[in-house]
């Protein structure tokens, strides 16, 4: 995707732009595409104007569904590299790409630059994982996942190869390579498939690969997710396959979210509070399923409910128990995204989304639905009262 670019360096292409662009090229008035997405027309006025956020995947799903386009067409992923960290990251996709792609057909051969001490290495990924630097993460992760392919004699040789997969799968998704990630995520399943008698690595490989599925898919994903908790039921007590089976229950609320069932989205999320009050603070698989958890993906799905007002009344979350800056910088982008929905509570939300940024500049910076929020607030308010620091935000995310 080219960004396009007025003569003052103003971006020109944010998501309702996008809308308009496809609108026009399907010969649809806005009234007509209204209807069809089930909005209304003013909506989308506003959706094109960039005055309203569109941060709503249901909507988003929506309306690409009724223009006959990809939900990557709207959103702009991949987005060009614009930063170091970003070309780091992206010259290093051809490579795991290939790697993958060995693995898939059982052809890889052990690298000359393979890892010399692999349990150091998979340390240094997950810490890399944990603090989405995917600059530094994706230019490791050939040479470690065509060492690991060539060794699957044992159980631990096998972990170790479904967690390498596991971190190429959101590495990807992540940096919006979706078919990169979900070919990742093949692969972390066809090897977890292989532990047959450890049902927690391939729940961690069902809930990578529930994460991957096309949108379009419409329902795939939570029949999947479904599928995958049904399948874990009888293993949830062990402490274990009891955090993967939580995650699955929070992976289920926020795709009923997006699919507009508010009431199941809200019982799987009870569900993952039962399990997270018995189970507490936990770690296993880099998930980090535990009540703090459980309470940010609560934020994440009354975003997506477009409650976001409803996140007022939430005891603050004590994000410090946790050890990954993915899961924090989530607290406080959702966070921002709900107070934003309000729009009473700006610079409340300017501040959580910038607490964010600080937090894993990477992973905030290349978020639609953060860049669909910043860009909608800067754009509705007046330039005298919108903030020199959210402008500065809005520039660095591209969303201005």
């Amino acid at each position: 995707m080219v960004t396009h670019r007025a003569e003052s360096g103003t971006a020109l292409d944010h998501f309702g732009v996008r809308v308009r662009r496809w609108r026009l090229k399907r010969n649809l008035s806005q009234r007509v595409l209204a209807d069809l997405a089930g909005v209304s027309q003013g909506y989308i006025a506003q959706i094109e104007a960039g005055t309203s956020p569109l941060d709503k995947r249901s909507t988003q799903l929506a309306i690409a569904r009724a223009l006959q386009v990809s939900l990557a067409d709207l959103t702009g992923q991949p987005y060009d590299p614009t930063t170091l960290e970003h070309v780091t990251a992206a010259r290093h996709f051809p490579p795991l790409r290939a790697a993958l792609a060995e693995l898939a057909f059982g052809v890889t051969e052990i690298p000359e630059n393979r890892p010399a001490d692999l349990v150091a290495t998979l340390t240094g990924i997950t810490e890399l994982h944990n603090a989405c630097r995917y600059d530094q993460l994706v230019a490791q992760l050939p040479a470690l996942i065509l060492t690991l392919g060539n060794d699957r004699e044992s159980p631990a040789a096998l972990r170790r190869l479904v967690w390498a997969t596991y971190a190429a799968t959101f590495a990807a998704k992540y940096l919006g390579h979706a078919d990169l990630a979900m070919l990742a995520a093949q692969q972390c399943q066809a090897t977890a498939s292989t532990l047959m008698d450890e049902p927690e690595w391939l729940g961690i490989a069902e809930f990578a690969t529930v994460h991957t599925l096309p949108p379009e898919t419409r329902s795939l994903p939570l029949k999947r997710a479904g599928q995958a908790i049904d399948h874990m039921d009888s293993a949830a007590g062990h402490p274990r396959a009891g955090q993967v089976y939580g995650m699955l229950h929070l992976s289920a609320a926020m795709l009923s979210a997006i699919d507009g069932d508010a009431q199941r989205s809200l019982d799987h999320l009870r569900e993952a509070t039962v399990i997270a009050s018995r189970l507490g603070e936990g770690n296993f698989g880099e998930l980090w399923f535990g009540p703090t958890n459980v309470a940010i993906w609560q934020l994440g799905v009354l975003a997506e409910l477009n409650e976001g007002g409803a996140a007022m009344s939430l005891p603050p979350i004590d994000v410090s128990v946790i050890g990954s800056s993915n899961r924090r910088a989530t607290m406080y982008a959702d966070l921002g995204r709900c107070l934003a929905q309000t729009r009473k509570h700006d610079a409340e939300a300017r501040a959580a989304l910038l607490r964010a940024e600080e937090i894993a500049p990477q992973r905030v910076r290349l978020s639609p639905l953060v860049r669909e929020t910043v860009g909608s607030m800067l754009r509705r308010a007046r330039r005298s009262t919108g903030g020199r620091e959210l402008q500065a935000l809005a520039a660095r995310l591209d969303a201005t």
